[in-house]
């Protein structure tokens, strides 16, 4: 486990390089931070240049630019290189809550808050000019928490504080799903699985959910286990666990197959987990809280490579069975 401490206020967001060897994270004391994932040293300075609260982080596909949309209303594009600012800012009468990179590169879409004309709008922006290349998607009446594109970028899919769940299709702007109901309060999180047929949300409610995108529908019941509301929740890159984390200080991970929590949760946090990512090779959960601190872990165990039997419990509200894979958690 490696822990990275540094920032002075909460941090609200990590992403992994597409590399896997840095992780990055956005925090209340308005920087960005780049870490070195195989070690507990920062790879640079803070950037700095917010002047409010980060609420999101995202790095580029091809790892050379990092994205941060924050409450001073505006989205900054770092060089990693250079650790400076890149091109202009791109502006708005929003906050900024969420934002991400397309699998191409070329867009940006950000989530906003509840005020003035941007109300709860949905925002693609092109990298390139700096410069919103759509009108707002429609459907939400409240703030958007979460942005996520497929990962053949035909598609965005957005949580929002009015409890729903939206999938667009990129190229038209077109509702093609939603609003899809079911949590009961706030939708915190929300992200493809890697073959687009899925879905998963979190929320205020303490539920994890998967969706079907064809019939907007649960193909199970939700995920029970965190005790209280649940911030952040990823597919692995293989689309066999989910991952999350929330206000209860815990990690925990999900086996899709079966729809139940595998193994205890992981607690080296003393606050609220905000926000969890897989590394890209699946082995590793990097996560971030408002203790101010950056845990990576290795999922795997200790012998990542063994071939032996490796036990897992898979925990329910009344038993605990077992489950025998090799060498770890298996995609």
């Amino acid at each position: 486990m490696i822990v990275h401490e540094g920032h002075a206020y909460a941090v609200n967001s990590v992403a992994f390089s597409p590399d896997g060897k840095s992780v990055i994270s956005g925090s209340n004391d308005q920087t960005v931070r780049i870490w070195d994932a195989q070690s507990p040293t920062p790879i640079s300075q803070p950037l700095k240049g917010h002047t409010w609260d980060i609420h999101s982080v995202s790095y580029s596909p091809l790892g050379n630019l990092v994205a941060s949309g924050s409450w001073d209303k505006t989205i900054r594009l770092w060089d990693i290189n250079t650790g400076k600012q890149s091109g202009k800012l791109l502006k708005n009468d929003n906050p900024f809550l969420s934002v991400t990179f397309s699998p191409d590169g070329r867009l940006i879409a950000s989530g906003s808050g509840s005020y003035g004309p941007t109300a709860n709008a949905v925002q693609l922006w092109d990298v390139q000019n700096r410069t919103a290349v759509s009108k707002p998607f429609p459907g939400r009446t409240m703030s958007v928490r979460s942005v996520s594109f497929s990962l053949d970028g035909t598609r965005l899919v957005c949580g929002s504080s009015d409890r729903t769940i939206h999938v667009w299709d990129v190229a038209h702007g077109a509702i093609i799903l939603g609003p899809v109901k079911g949590h009961t309060d706030k939708v915190c999180s929300t992200a493809f699985s890697p073959d687009g047929a899925h879905v998963v949300s979190c929320s205020y409610d303490g539920t994890i959910r998967l969706w079907d995108i064809r019939s907007g529908g649960m193909p199970g019941e939700p995920y029970k286990g965190h005790t209280n509301s649940v911030y952040s929740a990823i597919f692995s890159p293989c689309g066999t666990y989910v991952a999350s984390g929330g206000v209860d200080r815990t990690v925990r991970l999900w086996d899709t197959r079966v729809g139940r929590q595998v193994d205890q949760p992981f607690k080296e946090h003393t606050d609220t987990v905000t926000s969890v990512v897989f590394s890209p090779c699946g082995r590793h959960i990097a996560s971030g809280s408002y203790d101010r601190r950056v845990i990576i872990r290795n999922i795997l165990g200790e012998y990542p490579n063994s071939d032996a039997k490796v036990e897992l419990q898979i925990v329910t509200n009344q038993m605990v069975e077992y489950a025998y894979v090799s060498g770890g958690y298996q995609c």
